[in-house]
């Protein structure tokens, strides 16, 4: 028998290409998509992931170098860190191509660097910036930022966030800003501070956060095209004058407002006649002559608003401020009024008197509840005379953290007799947020709560109405 062997020559494995995987199939999804697309996709990773993404093929090498978003952030101070990050920075921004950086945003320490900081900023002006968000932990004194950053004419969005005095140069000037967020930063020179405010054409948006005034007397923010400012006040007193800083604000197309803060400055709007909604927060212990002064010139400078959100503290802010209460103007606009933060009583006069000088309120709503001392229960001069919107306008009344005690009715059974056309009433119970036990004693005793809601119901209902077509609606809240 006769046996043949045939021994073959291994065969050399074809070499793959970078299209297709290792059993040779052209999966490779992403090699086939446009540049354009696979940046797109690239701005969404983190920056040192894009980077990484250059060792998948030739085409990808520098490819993550034009991303149109280029989000830098380091959280910790350590100084080996920090030196790696910077330089890594360097890199990336030096082997950028020309084309144009949209997004950049930088969240770190700057460990006495501040001239490696400037030299990117400046590269992305260079880049034709859109959008700029520059946080700096460790920065203190004054500090100073590239001359062609305020005068950038590409930039539409600028956030800063740094703790420092911020020297501004002599010419500002920015052609197309139109969002602009600043905290923690100290405005020190007054000439300026102005010419800074005043260089801020087109801009729509604006929010100052914890930002101190340093020595200035005044200040005036005028932006011919705003139309949404938020102020945030620190929670110290920054300025070094005892009386603060005065700060006017002529919005002509300002559409919405909102306030936050302990009083330190004063705030005053001008021209406002565009002003759809504004939110004024404040908590203050003790009496001040001073802040009740300051929240009476604040509240009255809103007089155009049509929707107004007052935290309980601006009411006991105002209690300082009585003797100027009836010189209060009017609210001719407002269409709606809400309450929020503690509970209001009913007899507060800095209500009163807002409610008598809003003839077309249509809605009021008290989101921590209403209340009535109990000396005033039986007294119908609370609302005496009638505020008109209650005889022709005022239409819905809603009432938060509904628990159905004395006090509270006492202030309801005024409301429903003296709302005239009012069409319904909401109270809601608001079982706050509970624990796990607490979740499952109520649900044992479900049955012993529902018929408490609805005794409460069934009083509320029987309470005399003013208006024949008033509804009334009682929910329960689970927050």
């Amino acid at each position: 028998m006769e046996t043949t062997c045939v021994i073959q020559k291994p065969q050399k494995k074809p070499e793959l290409n970078e299209e297709e995987d290792i059993d040779g199939n052209s999966k490779n999804c992403l090699g086939k998509l446009p540049e354009e697309v696979v940046r797109h996709i690239l701005s969404f990773l983190p920056i040192d992931a894009t980077a990484r993404t250059s060792v998948l093929s030739k085409r990808w090498e520098y490819l993550w170098a034009s991303i149109p978003n280029l989000d830098f952030r380091l959280l910790r101070s350590a100084k080996r860190e920090t030196t790696l990050f910077m330089n890594f920075v360097d890199r990336v921004l030096s082997l950028r191509n020309s084309s144009v950086i949209k997004r950049f945003t930088l969240c770190c320490y700057v460990m006495l660097d501040a001239s490696r900081v400037n030299t990117w900023i400046s590269t992305t002006v260079g880049h034709k910036i859109e959008e700029l968000r520059i946080e700096l932990h460790d920065c203190k004194g004054e500090f100073s930022l590239p001359y062609c950053l305020f005068t950038c004419e590409t930039l539409i969005g600028l956030h800063l966030d740094m703790p420092c005095i911020l020297k501004l140069p002599t010419r500002i000037f920015f052609s197309n800003l139109k969002i602009l967020t600043i905290e923690n930063v100290t405005f020190s020179d007054e000439y300026l501070t102005q010419q800074f405010f005043s260089g801020l054409q087109v801009l729509e948006k604006l929010k100052l956060c914890r930002c101190g005034w340093g020595s200035l007397k005044v200040v005036r923010i005028c932006s011919p095209k705003l139309h949404f400012l938020s102020i945030v006040e620190s929670d110290v007193q920054t300025s070094s004058f005892k009386d603060g800083c005065r700060v006017r604000i002529v919005g002509g197309s300002l559409e919405e407002f909102h306030y936050s803060g302990c009083l330190f400055n004063g705030y005053c709007l001008y021209e406002s006649f565009s002003l759809e909604k504004a939110e004024i927060d404040t908590f203050i212990l003790g009496k001040s002559k001073q802040k009740g002064y300051r929240m009476y010139k604040l509240l009255s400078s809103l007089s155009n608003v049509k929707f107004l959100k007052l935290s309980s503290g601006v009411l006991e802010v105002l209690i300082n401020a009585a003797k100027l209460l009836p010189r209060m103007p009017m609210f001719n606009n407002l269409m709606g009024l809400l309450f929020d933060g503690l509970s209001v009583n009913l007899d507060a006069e800095a209500l009163l008197n807002i409610l008598q000088r809003s003839p077309c309120l249509e809605k009021l709503e008290f989101l921590a509840g209403i209340e009535l001392s109990s000396n005033c229960e039986e007294d119908d001069w609370i609302l005496d005379p009638v505020p008109s919107c209650f005889l022709s306008h005022l239409k819905c009344i809603k009432v938060g953290t509904h628990d159905g005690n004395k006090e509270e009715f006492s202030a309801i059974k005024i409301l429903l007799k003296n709302s005239l056309v009012l069409e319904e009433i909401v109270m809601t119970c608001t079982e706050y947020t509970w624990s796990f036990e607490e979740f499952d004693q109520f649900f044992s005793n479900v049955e012993k709560n529902l018929e408490k809601h609805n005794n409460l119901h069934k009083q509320l209902k029987e309470l005399p109405r003013g208006s024949q077509n008033c509804k009334v609606h009682f929910e329960i809240n689970f927050s």
